[in-house]
């Protein structure tokens, strides 16, 4: 039932069963049926079903609330009974790239407020090689960030939380092709090319063979999402943040068999990896 729940949470985040699939990896005939699975066992149905959307109708409305308490809860039960942390008072200071903030760390912060009410957190936001910087250094005890390409120090663990994947947006109103007709014919709006996600893409276009005319270079999600909106060009971002919480602004194409996908994970040093504000977090992020 956990898993029905955590799934239904998604759907309605996200407004999608094919945004949700892609958002906690799985197919979105796995989603369908996890959710049928919750309608059966509670006997209720909680979506207003149409050819092209879905909607939280009055009982889905009403489950939602308690359905998020119960994952919340079922998170301090997971704790190891080694360690007190309903009782641990300190600080944990975890380091975050921007979707993250406004992504799952919010309702993993809504959790370990739940787990340990004592410990007190501090976000620290930064690009991904800022935020491995200052975990190395001791300036953060933790970080929910990408997997980089580089190499990271020997003291340095990763963990996988989630794959994202990388999705093209153009304008509302102009007209789509191809992938490859379209990043080539028209302006691109470029992550940072210090960033990981612009080395990435760039990686992409290497091995893809496409050339594109950049016209910008920009570190800010939601801000790449903008400028396409007002239309200065297309952009490849990833499937995250908050401009998918509502209707787009944007067309959205998949890229198909091209894929191209980043993976978010936690990041802390091996050395504190039983330290309680370490389990804290990896309790409430499933891992």
């Amino acid at each position: 039932m956990i898993r029905e729940l955590k799934t239904f949470v998604a759907v309605c985040e996200l407004d999608s069963f094919a945004a949700a699939a892609r958002h906690i990896n799985l197919t979105q005939s796995a989603v369908s049926a996890q959710i049928k699975t919750l309608e059966d066992n509670l006997g209720l149905s909680l979506f207003t079903r149409s050819a092209r959307a879905i909607t939280l109708n009055p009982q889905g409305t009403r489950v939602l609330p308690i359905a998020k308490e119960i994952l919340a809860l079922y998170s301090t039960m997971q704790l190891s009974t080694d360690t007190d942390i309903a009782s641990y008072y300190g600080q944990l200071r975890i380091g975050s790239i921007n979707s993250v903030q406004v992504g799952i760390l919010p309702e993993a912060l809504k959790a370990i407020t739940l787990l340990a009410p004592l410990m007190q957190t501090e976000i620290v936001p930064g690009r991904a090689v800022e935020l491995f910087e200052k975990l190395e250094v001791g300036e953060i005890d933790a970080a929910i960030t990408i997997q980089p390409a580089f190499a990271l120090p020997k003291d340095i663990v990763t963990q996988s939380i989630m794959t994202e994947p990388y999705v093209l947006i153009s304008p509302k109103k102009w007209p789509f092709h191809s992938l490859r007709q379209t990043l080539e014919q028209h302006p691109f709006i470029h992550y940072t090319l210090q960033s990981s996600a612009g080395a990435k893409i760039n990686k992409f276009f290497k091995q893809q063979d496409i050339k594109v005319n950049t016209i910008m270079e920009i570190n800010d999600l939601d801000a790449i999402v903008r400028m396409v909106e007002s239309g200065l060009g297309v952009a490849l971002i990833p499937y995250a943040g908050l401009w998918i919480r509502s209707t787009p602004p944007v067309q959205i194409h998949h890229l198909g068999d091209n894929s191209l996908v980043r993976e978010v994970v936690l990041a802390y040093r091996y050395t504190d990896r039983q330290q309680p504000q370490i389990n804290a977090l990896k309790q409430v992020l499933g891992l």
